[in-house]
């Protein structure tokens, strides 16, 4: 789809497929009625979003009716004593950031569905190039920044994230916080519904829509005072659209409708009515329970110790204060000249009749600290178990890793990283495929990839690429099928010693391919099997060309022998001074 058929506006490009819809306008009663179900239907999972936000991530989330939207600024932490939550999010956050989205290398590589295509070396090329044009356009955008913040999110259990065309940089994300969206899902658990409410002031609204979407008081409001700070609430909602016309792709008959509106607008008044060609908000989810759009997080199931490790290190702070500085107490005449003075080096007065009544702590505190941090410990470890934190810092935990080799590193870190495996393939699955998937049609629609060469235009004709994720995390999961293969090919070796026949079973041309396609190697790293199989036969023509210049050499030399013999035993005799050898030979002293 050429660049113009976006609509973009002055804040940037619009989170739409398709130009401004101006006809045919939804019915706003029944978006309206479906925002509103949505958000009464998440109000059960409020509690315990805002219960996880007191207790473990402070900074994160924005819910209606708190101070979060009247005073931002305020400090969130006033419950916590002990950042170890926080600190397991970050730890979480860069594990899964690095190990599944890493910006310094790649994580994903395009095939074919068909398996013979993926044998094909011309055409992975043409799929390698596809796939660094989708990596270069997600390194030349936000896309890192704003999925590592989804990232921070999945303690929650889910997050959301936003992917729109834009004209400078190809695509734009936005990651979406805690309690400013609702979600709903299908029959079969599938999320397909978003909904956003957000405040905007006069001036964002303009900037964002234009002056022309606004309602009509607004516009009399942005004449007569355009520098009001007042906020409005925007209602966004995303949905599938039940009136799509098979057949059709005009703005009216997209796969999902995109409609924004104000609070207490007019009937027919919208922002802005749109689009999108394919999903466009996937939602990263941890560990779904049902068809609930809604899942739980590691900030659920930690939620208990985070808790519990509050009050025992409170409990730890005011043991450790009672222990330093004891309640005291003294004769009641002590009030008279001051009372007790229980600054260090201060002095408290007595006289000589008091001297029997000395001030004294009232009681004598024996805590055991010892116990109460090793019972902090114990919780914060809990925690971390809970993030995932100890299986990213790992190496830290394991003894004299300095003596062991990169082969033992190697398989405890796979071995760790396995545990992951559920939530890595719910986030490839939901998640990273639909990002991918979304980024390459914009990009294919912009005209972004270079035409497929003619003499494979027959062979991709509409054959559909699929995504095959590399990343630390997905060769993790798939290392044991690494592991056979080389566990295999060291067998065949210690047999061949013993039986060298056994080699004949292995194949391995075959063997490397598949090396290299379970390991995610370039395509530009292989020949084709056409380019092998004309190496083998050039390399079996020159060893037959050999042979037969060594079976003619061998020849030549079993002729001259025997010739060479019989001028030996010629001259032998001619030295012998036999007359007439001599005088045949022309040897001076023969007959004459």
């Amino acid at each position: 789809m050429p660049e113009q058929a976006y609509m973009t506006l002055v804040g940037g490009a619009m989170p739409a497929d398709t130009e401004r819809v101006t006809k045919k306008l939804p019915d706003k009663k029944i978006l309206t009625r479906k925002l509103r179900a949505m958000y009464e239907a998440r109000r059960d999972f409020e509690d315990r979003w805002k219960e996880i936000r007191d207790y473990q991530l402070p900074y994160i989330g924005e819910f209606d009716n708190t101070a979060d939207k009247t005073n931002p600024a305020r400090r969130r932490d006033l419950e916590i004593a002990m950042n170890v939550a926080w600190h397991s999010a970050e730890i979480f956050a860069a594990g899964i950031m690095s190990g599944l989205t890493p910006p310094s290398r790649q994580w994903f590589r395009f095939g074919f569905k068909r398996p013979e295509l993926n044998s094909n070396v011309e055409a992975m090329k043409v799929a390698d190039q596809r796939q660094e044009i989708v990596s270069y356009v997600l390194a030349k955008s936000n896309f890192y920044p704003a999925i590592h913040s989804c990232y921070f999110e999945l303690p929650f259990g889910q997050a959301p994230l936003g992917i729109f065309y834009d004209p400078k940089n190809g695509v734009r994300f936005q990651a979406m916080t805690i309690g400013t969206y609702a979600l709903a899902s299908d029959g079969f658990g599938k999320v397909t519904t978003f909904a956003r409410k957000y405040e905007m002031t006069l001036s964002q609204l303009i900037e964002c829509f234009g002056k022309e979407a606004l309602p009509e008081n607004l516009k009399h409001i942005s004449e007569t005072n355009g520098t009001t700070t007042k906020k409005y609430t925007v209602n966004w909602l995303v949905m599938p659209n039940n009136d799509q016309l098979p057949g059709y792709m005009d703005n009216l008959n997209m796969p999902f409708i995109s409609a924004y509106w104000l609070d207490k607008s007019g009937p027919n008044e919208y922002l802005y009515v749109g689009g999108f060609e394919e999903e466009a908000i996937p939602v990263a989810r941890y560990q779904v329970t049902g068809l609930q759009p809604y899942a739980q997080g590691p900030g659920w199931f930690a939620i208990g110790d985070a808790k519990a490790l509050q009050v025992l290190k409170r409990d730890q702070l005011s043991a450790i204060e009672l222990m330093v500085k004891p309640p005291m107490k003294g004769p009641a005449t002590l009030m008279g000249t001051g009372g007790i003075n229980l600054v260090p080096g201060g002095m408290t007065v007595v006289n000589d009749q008091m001297t029997n009544q000395m001030v004294t702590p009232t009681f004598n505190v024996n805590a055991d600290l010892n116990g109460i941090q090793a019972e902090i410990a114990s919780v914060s470890d809990s925690i971390k178990r809970s993030y995932s934190a100890d299986l990213f810092m790992m190496m830290e935990g394991i003894p004299d890793t300095k003596r062991m080799t990169a082969r033992e590193v190697m398989e405890r870190t796979n071995e760790k990283l396995q545990q992951l495996g559920p939530v890595v393939e719910r986030l490839q699955a939901e998640f990273l495929n639909v990002i991918i998937q979304r980024v390459y049609n914009i990009l294919d629609r912009a005209g972004a990839f270079p035409p497929v060469p003619d003499e494979l235009a027959d062979v991709l004709n509409e054959e559909d690429l699929e995504v095959d994720y590399i990343s630390p995390l997905a060769q993790a999961q798939k290392m044991g099928g690494l592991v056979n293969i080389e566990q295999m090919l060291a067998q065949v070796g210690q047999m061949a010693q013993i039986w060298p026949e056994v080699t004949m079973k292995v194949d391995p041309i075959a063997t490397v391919g598949k090396y290299a396609e379970m390991l995610g190697a370039p395509a530009i790293m292989l020949r084709s099997d056409e380019a092998v199989q004309e190496m083998m036969a050039a390399q079996q023509e020159q060893a037959a060309q050999q042979e037969e210049m060594q079976q003619q050499m061998a020849m030549a030399q079993g002729v001259a022998a025997p010739m060479a013999d019989a001028a030996k035993n010629l001259t032998a005799a001619a030295n012998d001074a036999n007359p007439a050898l001599t005088s045949w030979m022309g040897i001076p002293g023969g007959w004459d």
